[in-house]
């Protein structure tokens, strides 16, 4: 499976860049590259200068197709494009694995790639699901309390001694 969309997205790149693979590659990582630090930008604005909810959600879907196609493939596509096209090794991990003199294996890289986007989606699950506790479950409380009583549906009344339990 893996090969099998490393094959279809090498074809599909070459069919929009051209057939030269050095070009094409260079093409490929300029444009990844850009995507991958456009999204980390855009998770840092949102939860700074633009905390809507909306598109929190629309960036935890993008990350979590991300990770999905990390995990199902072992790494990332478009790096194992980049890599055939350009006939090399190199990867997005490389210049941080150089910065902290780490030795890595092209298994190791896929590790710790895996890790972090592991991690990385995990701790913006976590934040978006506490924002939406905080959001929208009031919300929707408030609606089911609208809506219950049109639908002829009994809401559970507090007692006195606290209990959820209607007695």
């Amino acid at each position: 499976m893996e090969e099998t969309a490393v094959n279809w997205t090498t074809w599909l790149v070459k069919r929009m860049f051209g057939d030269d693979d050095e070009k094409t590659g260079t093409i490929v990582r300029a444009i990844h590259t850009g995507v991958t630090y456009m999204a980390l930008g855009c998770i840092v604005l949102s939860f700074t200068l633009i905390p809507a909810f909306w598109f929190q959600t629309v960036l935890l879907g993008f990350c979590g197709l991300v990770w999905a196609q990390h995990i199902v493939f072992h790494g990332c596509v478009f790096s194992k494009v980049e890599q055939r096209l350009l006939k090399d090794e190199t990867s997005f991990l490389d210049p941080y694995l150089r910065l902290f003199d780490v030795e890595a294996t092209e298994r190791s890289k896929q590790g710790i790639l895996m890790m972090l986007s592991t991690v990385g989606i995990t701790m913006f699950t976590l934040a978006w699901g506490g924002r939406a506790v905080r959001e929208v479950l009031p919300q929707l409380t408030a609606l089911g309390k609208a809506v219950a009583p049109a639908l002829h549906i009994p809401l559970p009344s507090s007692s006195p001694s606290g209990s959820l339990v209607p007695s």
